[in-house]
């Protein structure tokens, strides 16, 4: 049993290459993704762009175009997926899959998967900052 883990989190920006294209700041755990996610993206306009989300992300449509986002439909315990759902959730899996690789790749360093003791949490951000550049060259040498 872990006792007294204090978990931090960030938003990670992947192109469909796996390629890490923003870092935020560091968000404590229990800070909702969504929530940090309009702190930092509250004035961009995201109509150029295809927006690929997790299903944690409902309400997106007021800050993105229904037309560019793309959420799986949540399944709750009272109300499970249809037979019609689970088709496009599935693509839009098979999408999601090469970024969550991506992501994969930066937690493949070690610093990333153990318990951090870190009182600073500037070095923390910069030691993660490093993982996710580290991770791209990775990315780049894989992809030329």
């Amino acid at each position: 049993m872990v006792k007294k883990q204090h978990t931090v989190k960030w938003l990670l920006i992947c192109d469909q290459l796996r390629r890490i294209l923003f870092l935020s700041p560091m968000y404590d755990g229990h800070v909702h993704d969504f929530t940090f996610f309009k702190d930092i993206f509250a004035e961009f306009d995201f109509s150029a762009f295809r927006v690929h989300v997790d299903s944690g992300f409902c309400g997106l449509e007021k800050y993105v175009t229904p037309f560019f986002l793309f959420r799986p439909t949540k399944a709750r315990k009272t109300k499970p997926l249809t037979q019609e759902q689970r088709p496009s959730d599935a693509a839009l899996a098979s999408g999601r899959v090469r970024v969550e690789h991506g992501i994969a790749k930066a937690k493949a360093f070690f610093s990333l998967r153990i318990e951090n003791r870190l009182k600073q949490k500037q070095k923390l951000e910069d030691a993660v900052a490093i993982c996710m550049g580290l991770a791209n060259f990775k990315t780049q040498l894989v992809t030329h």
